[in-house]
């Protein structure tokens, strides 16, 4: 276990240095390195709001607080100097750093405990094969190394489930408060981790112990009553509520209403449902492992069902399904409540999956093994890992080969004094250089005021429509695809309609008829110089292997117009 951890943990370091260094991210919806400060200001401060809770802001500002204190102390106390310095390019990158390195560690542990959970249900085997398939499992290996709240929620939900089995086992009263103080951490991380739970506390916590007992005895039910206060007290100090309850009560009236509204992917009808349905099924069968891999996990679910009863209490039918159960909870009461099936909105469901091809390769390693043929087995499952890995190893290389980084080399190249234009959010932006030296000055443009953005340090932020370019006339200009996406979102399917964010920029026609000039390279005055995709090395093409795609974060392409007077980059750049 501790030879899986490790490795584990070593291949997430190959691509720490992604989208480094650099003073913003490119992590869509991760909280480093800029989103640690709003997260900690807007849930500490009376009234205000966040869209996650405060805990693991607190624990990634704890562990940079010596960056942050060098940075501050390092230059005049002036806010401007003092934002600046913090703001800087080495801050920044050093903040990002420690909050992937805080990830992985919380994905080492996670990894530890589902093999924990499997080895006192099922087997010490399946344990070490559910470890491995976790580990291999490309969703949670891409989101246990980067700033996302995914990984780190997933944790505290493991050691809670954890928890339940000692409840369980043993009955000791302690497990009833770590049960709680767990489950209070993982959703004051992040708040869909209330949905693994939904099933998990009725079944296991009520009825499992009435069928076993005929009865649910006072001693338990006064514990249970203690673990519900535990939890609550935790979660109203972890996640702010207490400390800020305006602000608490605010944000939940907006975590029902324009959080989940604005992004709903699948209208709220029968065929909404359907289609959200199919949606995931697909993604299921690509965004874990190959299709025949989450065939045979899925399988595994019915092996540990159908499989004879341990010796213990643990090792019942009925509780080697509670991974299965919490992750059918976060697919039942999120995802398909609030309409989604990106990667990470079904992530719980496919790492609560690995315990069960854990137990598939624990089941064909025996049925081999009665047969006189054990090592045949083990070299199926191994190559059937090897398979899973090299995947995985698929997002690793979209990394490397990020098509940001080609624009970034291709903008070094414009004649000295050039203005380049972009839009959109950060995490799509490439990491353009903004020192005195750069050929270029950077101008970011968009119909928001610039104090309400997360601003480009050393960018000239312009309030404005996009399709007004030509009374700007800047030498190039990039759209990363992430940006574009909305305005080419068309769908005719009522049951996929446009919401929110995407709706609203479909129905801007001027900026939706510029997209589309210009990536089409028809926009007047300008052409298309490049459009650049995520490269992989040929040998990983002739392996099978392809770009991926991670709902904005990955596998994006950019665009760059050059202005039809700009002619010697094109030729040097040829």
């Amino acid at each position: 276990m501790l030879a899986i951890a490790v490795a584990f943990a070593g291949t997430e370091l190959v691509t720490f240095g992604w989208d480094l260094p650099g003073s913003h991210g490119w992590e869509n919806d991760g909280i480093a390195p800029r989103d640690l400060f709003g997260g900690l200001a807007h849930n500490l401060t009376l009234g205000a709001t966040h869209r996650y809770p405060l805990l693991h802001y607190l624990l990634l500002g704890l562990v940079a607080l010596p960056v942050l204190l060098a940075a501050v102390l390092s230059g005049p106390l002036t806010a401007e100097g003092v934002r600046s310095r913090v703001l800087s390019v080495p801050c920044m990158t050093a903040v990002s750093l420690l909050a992937k390195a805080l990830a992985t560690l919380m994905g080492v542990i996670s990894i530890l405990v589902v093999a924990r959970i499997v080895r006192r249900t099922v087997s010490t085997r399946a344990g070490r094969y559910a470890a491995l398939f976790a580990a291999t499992n490309l969703t949670f290996a891409f989101y246990a190394r980067v700033s996302n709240l995914d990984v780190p929620y997933l944790m505290w939900t493991v050691l809670a489930l954890d928890a339940v089995l000692d409840i369980l086992e043993s009955g000791d009263a302690r497990a009833y408060g770590r049960f709680g103080a767990f489950a209070a951490a993982a959703v004051a991380t992040k708040d869909q981790a209330y949905a693994s739970f939904v099933l998990v506390v009725p079944l296991y916590l009520v009825v499992l112990p009435l069928v076993a007992r005929g009865r649910v005895s006072r001693a338990h039910s006064r514990l249970l009553v203690r673990g519900a206060v535990t939890g609550a007290l935790a979660y109203g100090l972890l996640s702010g509520a207490l400390l800020n309850p305006t602000g608490f009560v605010k944000r939940l009236g907006e975590l029902r209403g324009p959080s989940s509204e604005l992004w709903r992917m699948y209208s709220k009808d029968a065929a909404g449902l359907a289609a959200n349905l199919a949606d995931v099924r697909h993604a299921a069968a690509h965004d874990f492992w190959p299709p025949a891999v989450v065939a045979v996990a899925c399988l595994g679910v019915l092996f540990a069902f159908a499989g004879t009863p341990g010796p213990t209490s643990i090792q019942s039918r009925a509780v080697r399904l509670l991974p299965f159960v919490a992750g059918c909870g976060s697919l039942v009461f999120f995802t398909l409540a609030v309409g989604r099936s990106e990667h990470r909105f079904l992530l719980p469901f496919g790492f609560f999956l690995a315990a069960y091809a854990g137990v598939a390769a624990d089941s064909f390693i025996g049925a081999t093994a009665a047969l006189g043929a054990e090592i045949a087995g083990s070299a199926v499952v191994t190559l059937v890992l090897v398979w899973c890995g090299v995947a995985s190893a698929a997002t690793h290389l979209t990394m490397l080969g990020d098509a940001r980084y080609e624009v970034t080399r291709f903008l070094g190249r414009l004649p000295r004094g050039s203005m380049v234009e972009t839009y959109g959010p950060l995490v799509y932006a490439p990491h353009f250089d903004v020192s005195k030296h750069a050929p270029y000055r950077v101008v970011r443009v968009g119909p928001e005021r610039p104090q309400s953005r997360n601003p480009l340090v050393g960018a000239t932020e312009l309030e404005g429509r996009i399709a007004d370019v030509a009374e700007r006339m800047p030498t190039a200009i990039v759209i990363p695809e992430g940006f574009a996406t909305p305005y080419l979102a068309l769908s005719d399917d009522p049951s996929r309609p446009l919401t929110g964010v995407n709706a609203a920029r479909r129905a801007d026609t001027a900026s939706y008829d510029f997209v589309h000039a210009a990536l089409t390279d028809s926009l007047p005055g300008y052409r298309l110089a490049l459009a650049a995709r995520p490269a992989l090395p040929a040998w990983a093409q002739a392996f099978g292997l392809h770009p991926v795609a991670i709902q904005g974060t990955t596998g994006l392409s950019l665009w760059v117009l050059l202005r039809s007077d700009v002619d010697v980059l094109a030729q040097n750049h040829q």
